[in-house]
């Protein structure tokens, strides 16, 4: 699993088809069947929901597959797992063909687009937010021994069903990462039963799909970036790489789900815990107690 954070940089984004026509991207752009969809394309062969352009909380863009029953190609290759849009990457949608382009704005744009930023720096707010980091478990053995026209339909499923149950609870995908997405909820105001709800709908998911997964839950202090241009939250601070390093743990200990000790103590009425000891994190001092339900 890949992880970054960087600044929001002042960039343009939009789609080109093959008549040259533009499509501005501002925040995630959907695409499928469904007149609803940001991009609505009416073709028998495109799913109602069929891909997303998922606008990253560091102003990355990444085009990712719902599990379409026809596939997403990028770059003259069907996806099989989320992948970060470049300059001039090639997206084919049954017979639409667009291109993702990227440029830095004319410099009078740029500084407008600063000042922008600016002011979203200085109405940032921090506060205590609940952090779901979701991996695909052997996703590298999986790739070896699972036709790739499956294994894409098949993660493309798991991602929308994960979606829909996070989405349920007000809950957000910030960021994909390849095999695997960083969750987050509303600070200050998510109820823990919230939270439950979304661990039982992914438990009672991972009984049902074929893709093997496994979440870490952490409770902690974040600041959280508006970024204007995108329309999505950045999170920053180091709980969001305290969440990362527990999912290395929790793919050693071979669990489904591990807590923090806040999460687990914010979650204590819901759940019998077990307690899997206290670990060392990178770049983190000392150990720290996790637990699993």
């Amino acid at each position: 699993m890949r992880m970054g954070y960087g600044k929001t940089h002042a960039m343009q984004y939009w789609l080109e088809n093959d008549g040259g026509e533009q499509l501005p991207l501002q925040g995630t752009c959907t695409i499928g069947r469904l007149a609803e969809n940001t991009l609505p394309i009416n073709d028998a062969e495109v799913s109602r929901r069929h891909a997303i352009i998922h606008a990253q909380g560091d102003g990355s863009y990444y085009l990712v597959d719902l599990g379409s029953r026809n596939g997403t190609m990028l770059n003259g290759q069907r996806m099989r797992m989320p992948a970060q849009l470049k300059n001039n990457d090639r997206i084919q949608i049954s017979t639409t063909k667009l291109v993702f382009r990227a440029s830095e704005p004319a410099s009078d744009e740029n500084e407008e687009a600063m000042v922008t930023l600016a002011a979203a720096h200085q109405t940032a707010k921090s506060g205590m937010c609940w952090l779901l980091v979701a991996d695909i478990c052997q996703f590298t053995k999986m790739s070896q021994t699972v036709a790739q026209d499956e294994l894409a339909q098949m993660v493309g499923k798991w991602v929308l069903a994960c979606k829909q149950t996070i989405e349920q609870t007000q809950g957000h995908i910030n960021k994909y990462l390849g095999d695997g997405f960083l969750a987050y909820w509303p600070m200050d105001i998510t109820a823990a039963e919230s939270i439950v709800a979304t661990i039982n709908g992914l438990r009672a998911l991972q009984k049902t799909t074929p893709i093997q997964f496994r979440i870490v839950l952490h409770y902690g202090q974040v600041r959280m970036d508006s970024s204007l241009q995108q329309g999505e939250e950045n999170l920053i601070g180091p709980q969001v790489n305290f969440v990362f390093r527990m999912e290395k743990v929790c793919g050693a200990l071979n669990l489904f789900c591990l807590m923090s000790e806040p999460s687990a103590t914010e979650l204590q009425p819901h759940f019998e815990l077990t307690s899997q000891g206290a670990h060392a994190l990178g770049g983190f001092t000392g150990e720290h107690k996790m637990f699993s339900c």
